[in-house]
C-alpha cells in the first residue's frame, strides 16, 4: 500500500511543538509542577503555615536539612577534588593516553565549566523537583586579540597579514615617514564544551517517555530578549514573525515564583520595560523524532522556535540533555521525589513543636482566676510588669489558673519522627554530627562505623544513580570534544605540559567511576591500600610482581583517596625516575670487599703453591731418602761382598802362606834328618 507523505511547513511545525509543549510532562499547569512548587515551599520554611495568629510561628527545617545533607555528602563525593571519573586504558599501550583524555575531559568539566555548580544545582534540582537535568553541547565562539604595531612599511604590513588568516587589521594611521602605525586583531578559536544545569520548569519531556534515550520529544524552553537573538545569529528579517505569542512567562510560573519567594519578588516582576530590544519572548529548543521532508522516515531534528517564529530546523543525531533521578520508579522517565516524601514528617514536627513553645509560653505566663472586686487597679495585674506590685483586696482574690502539664508522650513522637526521618532518607543525626550519644565512651569505634555504614546505604544508592548520570555526561563531553575540537591544545599531565589532538582519539572510551562516600569511607579504603602497600613489600615472595610502577600505582591511589590531585609533587612518576646512581659508600664498601677477596684468593693460591711445594719437597725428600736408603744398601752390600772377598782372599793367602809354611817344614825336614 502506498503512502502519500507530506512534508511539512513551518507553520505545521510550530504547530507540532506547541502541541507537544501542552502536552509534556513539565508544562507549568500539570501536577508535577504543582508538586514542585509546593515543595519549593516546604524547602524555604514557609510550609505548614500556623493555624492561628496568636499560636507560635515556628517551622520545622525537616526538608531543607534532608537535602542539604543529602547534597552535601554527594558533593564531597563527587566534587572535593577526588578524581573519580576516569576513562578505563583498552590494553597495555593505551595506559597514557587513557590518562590525557580522563585530563582534558576534567578540564573541560572543571575548568572550562564550572564543575561543582553544575554539579550542585542538578543534585539539588533531583533531589527537589524528580529529577537534575544538564545541558551538554558544543558553542562556536571566538575571540579578538588586539594588538599594536608601530613603524611598518606597507610591504611589511601586507605580508603581517598574509601569514594568517585569522589576523585582520582593525585601524591604521602613516606618518610623514610613510610608515604605518595601528591596530591589527588576531581572531582566536575559542569553541569548547557547554554543560549547563536546566532549570526543573524549563525541562520539557513527553509524559510518556521512560528515559531520556526513548523520548520522543523533549526540549529546553528560556526566556531571551530580541537582542539576545541576534546574538545568536538570527536575522532581524526572521525574528519579525515572532508576533505577539500568548505564552506562559517563566517569570510567573509557579515554580519561578516559589524559588525567588524568599527575597520578596512579586508576580511580574520583570521591569526592563517595553523596548524592542529588550523584549522577552519564549524561545523553545525543541528535539522532536518526526519526519519533516516527508521522506517516510521519522529523524531526531532539533527545532528552535520564538513566539509564532520558527528560527532553526536541523537533523541531530541526539538530545543534548542528561539527567540525574535520585529514586528512579521502573518504566517512568521521572522517579519519586525526594523532598516530598518527608513534608508529612516536616508537618508533624512542627505542629508538635508548636505545641511545646505555645505550652511554654502559657506555662510562663499564665493566665488568673480574680475574685470580682478583689483588685484595686485591674491594669495593674495585666501590665504584668516585672517587679510590679498588685494591690488586692483579700489575700486570695488573684490566683493562677490552672494549667494541664505536657503530654510526655510529645517527645517520644519527635523521637519517632527523627527515627522514621532517617529510615526514609538515610541521612542519619550521626551523619550530620548531630548524635552526641552515639559517639561515647560505651561506643566503640568499630560500633560508630558500623552505625554510620548502615545509615549511608540508602545514601549509596542516590550516589550510585549520580555515578550514572556522570558516566553520560563525561562520555558526552568526550564525545563533543572529539567530534568538535579543531586545534591541538596543551594541557598539564603529570606535573609535565603535553600537546595533545582530540581529533586523534578513539571515538568511544568506557568511563569508570569509583565510589566512595560518607562517614570515613575514603580512610578506610586508603588505609586498607596501605596494608596492601606493606604486606606486598615484606613479603619476599610477592616482591619480585611488585614493581616499582605497581608501588606508584598504589600509593598514587591512596594520595587521591585523600582528596589529594597533584600527586605528582608527592610522588615522582616511575618513567622520570633518573637510573639508581650507586652509593659512593657501598661503592667503597663492593671495592673493599672485592680487594679482601682477592687478597684471599691470593692467600689460597700461595697457600695452595705452599703446600704444593712442600708436598714436592716432601716427596723429594722421600725418594732422596729411598735413594739414599738404596745407596747405602747398596754400599753395604758392596762393603759385604768387600769383606767377603777380602775374608775369602784373606783366607786364601793364609791358606797359601800355610801351604808355604808346609812346605817349608817338609823341606826343612828332607835336608835335616834326624836320626
Amino acid at each position: 500500500m502506498a503512502h502519500d507523505y507530506k512534508k511539512l511547513d513551518d507553520n505545521e511545525i510550530v504547530k507540532l511543538v506547541d502541541d507537544n509543549v501542552r502536552t509534556s510532562t513539565g508544562y507549568a499547569s500539570s501536577d508535577l509542577a504543582k508538586e514542585r512548587e509546593k515543595v519549593l515551599q516546604y524547602y524555604n520554611a514557609k510550609l505548614p503555615r500556623p493555624a492561628h495568629d496568636g499560636n507560635s510561628k515556628y517551622v520545622s527545617q525537616t526538608v531543607f536539612n534532608a537535602v542539604q545533607s543529602m547534597s552535601a555528602a554527594l558533593l564531597e563525593t563527587f566534587a572535593a577534588g577526588n578524581r573519580i571519573v576516569k576513562f578505563a586504558p583498552q590494553g597495555p599501550d593505551d595506559v597514557e593516553k587513557a590518562a590525557i583524555c580522563t585530563t582534558y575531559t576534567d578540564y573541560a568539566v572543571h575548568r572550562q565549566n564550572n564543575g561543582f555548580h553544575i554539579f550542585s544545582s542538578v543534585i539539588h534540582d533531583g533531589l527537589l523537583a524528580r529529577a537534575g537535568v544538564a545541558k551538554v553541547y558544543w558553542q562556536e565562539m571566538e575571540e579578538i586579540d588586539e594588538q599594536e604595531f608601530s613603524d611598518l612599511t606597507e610591504a611589511e604590513l601586507d605580508m603581517l597579514l598574509a601569514s594568517d588568516d585569522n589576523i585582520e587589521l582593525i585601524d591604521s594611521t602613516t606618518d610623514d615617514a610613510g610608515l604605518i602605525n595601528g591596530t591589527i586583531g588576531i581572531t582566536r578559536d575559542t569553541s569548547q564544551v557547554m554543560i549547563e544545569a536546566v532549570a526543573p520548569e524549563e525541562f520539557l519531556i513527553e509524559a510518556q517517555a521512560k528515559s531520556m534515550m526513548d523520548a520522543k520529544f523533549c526540549g529546553h524552553q528560556t526566556r531571551k530578549t530580541m537582542d539576545e537573538l541576534l546574538e545568536m545569529g538570527f536575522t532581524e528579517e526572521l525574528l519579525k514573525d515572532i508576533g505577539e505569542h500568548d505564552d506562559v512567562s517563566l517569570e510567573t510560573d509557579p515554580e519561578v515564583l516559589a524559588r525567588h519567594e524568599d527575597i520578596g519578588v512579586a508576580r511580574g516582576f520583570d521591569a526592563r520595560g517595553y523596548q524592542e530590544q529588550v523584549r522577552d519572548v519564549l524561545v523553545i529548543e525543541a528535539y522532536m523524532v518526526v519526519d519533516i521532508e516527508g521522506t517516510g522516515e521519522a529523524k531526531l531534528h532539533k527545532i528552535i522556535k520564538a513566539g509564532n517564529a520558527l528560527l532553526d530546523v536541523e537533523e541531530v543525531e541526539r538530545k543534548p540533555f542528561i539527567a540525574f533521578v535520585p529514586l528512579p520508579i521502573p518504566h517512568v522517565f521521572f522517579g519519586s521525589n525526594f523532598a516530598n516524601r518527608l513534608c508529612t514528617t516536616q508537618n508533624a514536627q512542627t505542629v508538635l513543636t508548636r505545641s511545646i513553645l505555645d505550652h511554654a509560653v502559657i506555662t510562663n505566663n499564665p493566665r488568673y482566676i480574680v475574685v470580682k472586686g478583689a483588685l484595686t487597679n485591674p491594669r495593674e495585674l495585666i501590665d504584668n510588669r516585672q517587679g510590679g506590685l498588685v494591690n488586692v483586696t483579700r489575700s486570695d482574690g488573684v490566683i493562677p489558673m490552672p494549667q494541664a502539664g505536657l503530654n510526655p508522650f510529645v517527645f517520644q513522637t519527635l523521637e519517632a519522627l527523627d527515627k522514621n526521618l532517617e529510615d526514609n532518607t538515610g541521612v542519619s543525626r550521626l551523619s550530620q554530627g548531630l548524635n552526641k550519644d552515639a559517639i561515647s565512651k560505651q561506643n566503640s569505634a568499630a560500633m560508630v562505623e558500623q552505625l554510620a555504614t548502615m545509615s549511608q546505604q540508602r545514601q549509596k544508592i542516590i550516589a550510585r544513580h549520580f555515578a550514572s548520570f556522570l558516566k553520560h555526561l563525561y562520555s558526552e563531553v568526550y564525545a563533543l570534544v572529539v567530534e568538535n575540537e579543531q586545534t591541538g591544545k596543551i594541557i598539564e599531565v603529570a606535573g609535565s605540559f603535553v600537546p595533545i589532538d582530540p581529533r586523534s582519539w578513539k571515538e568511544k572510551r568506557d568511563v569508570i567511576v569509583e565510589l566512595t562516600l560518607g562517614y570515613g569511607e575514603a580512610d578506610r579504603e586508603a588505609q586498607k591500600m596501605l596494608s596492601l602497600h606493606q604486606l606486598f613489600s615484606q613479603d619476599p615472595s610477592i616482591q619480585p610482581m611488585y614493581s616499582l610502577e605497581n608501588r606508584h600505582a598504589l600509593l598514587k591511589k591512596v594520595l587521591e583517596q585523600q582528596g589529594i590531585l597533584n600527586v605528582d609533587e608527592y610522588l615522582t612518576p616511575p618513567q622520570m625516575i633518573p637510573p639508581p646512581q650507586p652509593d659512593q659508600m657501598q661503592i667503597m664498601q663492593t671495592e673493599m670487599a672485592a680487594k679482601q677477596l682477592e687478597l684471599q684468593e691470593r692467600q689460597t693460591a700461595i697457600a695452595e703453591m705452599r703446600a704444593q711445594t712442600d708436598a714436592a719437597q716432601a716427596q723429594a725428600k722421600i725418594s732422596l731418602d729411598a735413594e739414599k736408603a738404596a745407596a747405602s744398601h747398596a754400599i753395604q752390600s758392596d762393603n759385604q761382598d768387600l769383606r767377603e772377598a777380602q775374608f775369602q782372599h784373606k783366607q786364601r793367602i793364609d791358606e797359601a802362606e800355610l801351604e808355604v809354611l808346609q812346605r817349608t817344614d817338609d823341606v826343612r825336614g828332607i835336608a835335616s834328618p834326624t836320626g
